[in-house]
């Protein structure tokens, strides 16, 4: 990142580092987030698993532990119609594996579902009004972020192809991460189901920085003081 970039980022996010902890729903709560802030990054607490209830309870500790900015994530995904159909067909692909190590498919429990932001986390998100909001698979619809924007947020959002990363410039981020395939998990695409056209962080990122004015933040892959450098 050049000396502009990192100086137009810092200010954007009101960080002392030019350094995004990555929200990792489900296995991290506010705790990390707050941590991260306090060293001079920007802190992120992932909201996709929580609950009204527990969201609220975070937000609050964390406005507790520290006066730095953080950033707030949740995913914007259409939530999947659940299929009897799909479910019999990866069962029975998997049956072989269940016979094996003698595992009984009927006691295996439902996995954790992730909630797409909608108006009840926009109204709980007025009530602390976090200085940096983030999205996973798009963007929410133009009135929630209407409402998001009216306490002064700044807006992030993930593209893992250039299309992307134009697509959520002209909806009006502040600021595109450009997310390579190498990301833990998953990827965040939403314009396009066709995953050939997925490419690798330091592939990626040059192209989306030519092709945006907005900073571009590089995510996936990024594992050491080499790779951030």
């Amino acid at each position: 990142m050049s000396s502009a970039a990192t100086s137009q980022l810092l200010a954007l996010l009101g960080t002392e580092l030019p350094i995004i902890q990555a929200p990792m729903a489900g296995v991290q709560v506010g705790a990390m987030t707050v941590a991260v802030s306090n060293a001079g990054g920007l802190g992120s607490l992932p909201a996709a698993m929580l609950g009204a209830d527990a969201l609220r309870s975070e937000l609050a500790a964390i406005r507790e532990r520290t006066a730095r900015p953080y950033n707030v994530n949740f995913f914007c995904h259409a939530p999947p119609v659940p299929s009897s159909e799909r479910e019999a067909n990866w069962r029975a692909t998997l049956a072989p594996y269940y016979r094996e190590f003698g595992i009984d498919a009927s006691a295996i429990p439902p996995g954790p579902g992730r909630r797409a932001f909608g108006a009840e986390e926009a109204e709980l998100l007025a009530e602390f009004e976090p200085p940096v909001v983030s999205f996973h698979f798009g963007l929410p619809s133009a009135e929630l972020l209407v409402r998001v924007r009216r306490w002064g947020a700044k807006l992030l959002a993930s593209a893992t192809t250039v299309d992307e990363a134009r697509w959520l410039e002209d909806h009006g981020v502040d600021a595109v991460i450009a997310q390579g395939l190498e990301a833990g998990g998953h990827r965040g695409h939403f314009l396009s189901d066709d995953l050939s056209a997925q490419l690798g962080t330091f592939a990626l990122l040059p192209q989306v920085v030519r092709a945006v004015r907005v900073p571009v933040i590089a995510a996936g892959g990024i594992a050491d003081a080499n790779g951030v450098a």
